[in-house]
């Protein structure tokens, strides 16, 4: 319970992050707005990027969310809401997720009791509950916690079917499998422990043990059609499920322009080309500053043991398909941490299980207990401070936030403002207040005069450069006409935090010294006449 408690706390502190501003996270505002004509009967989100059925959990929940608040205060149509207070859907779509990783940490300690114990489900759901990577992204309108929780009771599921086989187990399995896969496509992944369960599970000798049984075929199907049903458009938008898939394939997987040279050895090629993916950026930044340096040591030792004798299903199942998923996420050249959150909850509980046995190695039983009580603070200590840090951090006003509030107060209503820093895709401009126009500038654009141009507002960054950064030439064009009014900085000193460059996201991952808040620094002029 305890674990449960703290596990809670440090996910829900800082859950308003950025908040009022509707862009502080990529794709929340997104995955909220493209549920608009669900309330008229419009169920196609017409945005693959995510599965179907995962825009229906967010509106169902925010639904489920508007009808209890309610019960005490007057409360808008969500078709209101979306347009009035876009904000508020955005935090309960958060909440979801917040009370999704809380939820983990119970259903780790129910799993773990039931595979070595209350010594080992304890101490999973404490390492679990202080786990910084899976705290940081309990905080986000995104499907990482919810694909964790997934990934846990799908192999558990699985495990329970390799001790005692039977098709309405593997089914329960597939059932299960449908339903992550449908919150997100990594979830198809969990077909490969399906294979491998009934490998476990056979009781033929030689090559025909490793033949798919009819219970891998039934649970595979069900787990197919469970997804499909849940995720209709897929079929029915036939085309555009392609065409995401083309460019969602192209954006994870395809080498980028300039990494891998266009002559040379194959040796060499294909160093450049493993150089260029994502394996040791999730050991040495998604592992080791999500989840500590210590958790990082003992992983290897975790994935060893469980597959020694004797073996436990549970265990052989998670740690083969850890060692699967960090294949595939590491052969991306992708660099985003929150690609190892799924795999979180799996990874402590082999960790918490290989801490138990060192333990185990103490002769004396209260030597024991205090062998494991200091195991866990060792390796709680650094993921904890960081989670803090991180909270502390977020609860603080987005600069994003501050100069909307600083243009309400002193802009003049009719006021053109020309925005410039984002150099494809508007992620981080801050929001303009009522009585505001925007100048639709095309991309370096200097003459400001045909659009009668009143403000001008940049917002830079020092590492994210890719959502960042105005032109250079534009802006060296303007300056002269350009007076300062105001400026709103994330930061007291440069450099500062070690941000992800790939996340249009204004949090360091790690490293907090000298940021003080989220956001770019946002710089705020008069456009003066000619």
């Amino acid at each position: 319970m305890a674990a449960v408690l703290g596990g809670a706390a440090l996910r829900l502190w800082g859950l308003r992050q950025g908040l009022p501003f509707t862009g502080g996270r990529p794709d929340e505002r997104e995955v909220v707005v493209l549920t608009a004509g669900f309330p008229a009967g419009d169920w196609n989100p017409r945005w693959f990027v995510y599965p179907n059925f995962y825009f229906y959990l967010i509106w169902g929940w925010d639904e489920l969310v508007l009808a209890g608040r309610a019960l005490w205060r007057e409360t808008p149509a969500y078709s209101t809401m979306l347009t009035t207070a876009l904000a508020s859907l955005i935090l309960y779509g958060r909440l979801l997720s917040a009370l999704a990783g809380t939820a983990t940490i119970a259903l780790l300690f129910a799993i773990g009791r039931r595979v070595g114990g209350t010594r080992l489900a304890g101490l999973a759901a404490i390492l679990l509950a202080g786990n910084y990577l899976h705290i940081r992204d309990s905080h986000a309108l995104k499907p990482e916690t919810l694909l964790a929780a997934g990934f846990l009771l799908s192999i558990w599921l699985l495990a329970r079917y390799v001790a005692a086989p039977g098709a309405g187990r593997a089914a329960l399995a597939g059932l299960a499998i449908g339903l992550t896969t449908a919150v997100k496509y990594n979830g198809i992944l969990l077909l490969v422990p399906v294979y491998l369960a009934g490998v476990l599970a056979s009781s033929d000798r030689g090559v025909r043990r490793l033949l798919p049984s009819g219970h891998v075929a039934r649970c595979t199907a069900v787990a197919l059609a469970v997804f499909l049903a849940l995720c209709p458009y897929l079929l029915l938008d036939f085309g555009r499920t392609l065409a995401t898939f083309r460019v969602a394939t192209l954006a994870v997987y395809a080498a980028r322009p300039g990494t891998v040279p266009a002559a040379g050895s194959i040796a060499s090629r294909l160093h450049a080309l493993l150089a260029g993916r994502a394996f040791g950026y999730h050991l040495t930044v998604s592992l080791r500053r999500g989840s500590g340096l210590l958790m990082t040591l003992a992983l290897p030792f975790a994935l060893l043991t469980a597959f020694r004798a004797p073996r436990d299903p549970m265990l052989v199942l998670a740690a083969a398909f850890s060692l699967f998923y960090l294949l595939v996420i590491g052969a991306s050249p992708v660099h985003l941490a929150r690609y190892l959150t799924p795999l979180v909850p799996l990874i402590v509980l082999l960790v918490a299980r290989w801490l138990v046995l060192v333990a185990e190695r103490v002769r004396a039983p209260s030597g024991r207990a205090v062998t494991v009580v200091a195991l866990a603070a060792a390796l709680l200590v650094e993921p904890v401070l960081r989670a803090i840090a991180y909270d502390r951090l977020v609860g603080h006003t987005d600069s994003r936030v501050l100069a909307t509030r600083w243009m309400a107060e002193h802009l003049p209503r009719g006021a053109v403002v020309a925005i410039l820093g984002s150099l494809y895709f508007p992620i981080a401009d801050p929001e303009l207040p009522p009585g505001v126009t925007r100048a639709p500038l095309a991309l370096g654009e200097t003459d400001l005069d045909r659009y009668g141009v009143t403000h001008v507002v940049t917002h830079w960054h020092q590492q994210l450069t890719a959502f960042s950064q105005p032109p250079v030439g534009q802006l060296t064009a303007l300056l002269p006409r350009l007076q300062p009014l105001a400026e709103f900085s994330p930061f007291t000193s440069l450099p500062a935090g070690e941000f992800e460059q790939e996340d249009a996201y204004y949090v360091p991952f790690f490293d907090f010294a000298g940021v003080v808040r989220p956001g770019p620094v946002v710089r705020i002029y008069r456009y003066a006449p000619p």
